[in-house]
């Protein structure tokens, strides 16, 4: 039973980084149980085809990635709102960056396989808004307390929402210091746009 559950994780992990590599459609059942070492028919002894495969990892990924945004968000709960905002977003790079899983989920999110697509958009947005929600309610309690400006909340979420999402892709080609250091010159930009005029 114990090599089962083995083998069936082998074949999830590999076929996480084909998927993240080439996509749905470039990911081939062949490869994956050569790299791991079986045959093709043992893939299907675990499960009934690629797609199959495919939705695992993205329900596993999707439920992985609420948990962390829920506990980035509790974990600061006690900075003030400018230090808060800004330990969010290292909070939030680092997991995109130390987790190949976001790789996988990078490329679904913008090129999702057309026959999971209604699906995975579901889900997509679903974290999209969950993000832009916790960050418009911090939002609003900068304004509350006079250290933001009275703007609209939803633009201001969006702003920062974006700045993360488009850094968060870097994480290729970027080394994790460079990548924070980019955000955090970001963010400055950011928050002097945002600030209340007597706040520094």
């Amino acid at each position: 039973m114990g090599q089962g559950v083995d083998t069936k994780e082998k074949i999830l992990q590999t076929a996480l980084s084909a998927f993240s590599r080439h996509g749905y459609e470039g990911a081939r059942m062949e490869k994956i149980a050569t790299e791991i070492g079986i045959n093709k028919a043992s893939l299907y002894f675990h499960f009934s085809g690629k797609e199959e495969i495919f939705r695992v990892l993205f329900r596993r990924v999707v439920e992985k990635y609420e948990v962390e945004l829920e506990r980035i968000f509790s974990n600061t709960e006690n900075l003030p709102i400018k230090e808060r905002l800004l330990q969010i977003c290292r909070d939030y790079l680092t997991y995109h960056y130390q987790n190949p899983e976001m790789d996988f989920w990078n490329l679904v999110y913008y090129l999702p396989p057309e026959l999971m697509k209604s699906e995975i958009l579901e889900a997509t947005n679903k974290s999209k808004n969950d993000l832009i929600k916790g960050l418009s309610e911090i939002l609003a309690q900068g304004i509350h307390s006079k250290v933001i400006q009275e703007l609209p909340l939803e633009p201001m979420a969006m702003s920062l929402y974006y700045l993360l999402t488009c850094i968060s892709l870097s994480t290729e080609i970027l080394d994790q210091k460079t990548y924070l250091s980019g955000m955090a010159s970001c963010f400055e930009i950011y928050w002097n746009g945002i600030k209340a005029d007597l706040v520094d």
